[in-house]
């Protein structure tokens, strides 16, 4: 469950944030796609490391799917503003150059990939925390 949590993660980088109009934003061209792609590696090889050594690696896949949450959470409630902050700075910039009336910014949306992003978090830090609450128990 770890391994499909990571790679979900890691896949959503790919796919778009945030949607702008109907052009799609992905997250890998930005450093925190970048950062959310290390951490779904990083987990994925985590879940690998702790199935095939039996090495406990519950403790670093809480970390990893946390940090993946609470990235994606801060893109999900910053993100928008700051990508219809940059579309209006761009309009005005090329209505100054072009010397034409600035062209309405369209609505900025989230976009599946950040939701995607968002539930293999979820299911990581979940699966982390159902084993190393697990393993206290015994």
């Amino acid at each position: 469950m770890s391994v499909a949590g990571c790679a979900v993660l890691g896949a959503s980088a790919f796919l778009p944030w945030l949607r702008i109009g109907e052009v799609g934003l992905p997250g890998i061209p930005d450093p925190v796609g970048f950062f959310v792609l290390g951490l779904g590696v990083v987990g994925v090889l985590l879940s690998i490391v702790g199935v095939v050594s039996g090495r406990n690696t519950r403790q670093a896949l809480v970390l990893v799917g946390l940090a993946g949450l609470t990235t994606l959470a801060v893109v999900w409630y910053n993100g928008a503003a700051t990508i219809a902050d940059r579309a209006q700075a761009r309009a005005e910039a090329v209505a100054i150059v072009d010397n034409v009336p600035v062209l309405p910014v369209p609505a900025v949306h989230t976009a599946f990939g950040l939701l995607l992003g968002l539930t293999g978090a979820a299911a990581v830090a979940g699966v982390g925390l159902a084993y190393s609450w697990n393993s206290d128990r015994q």
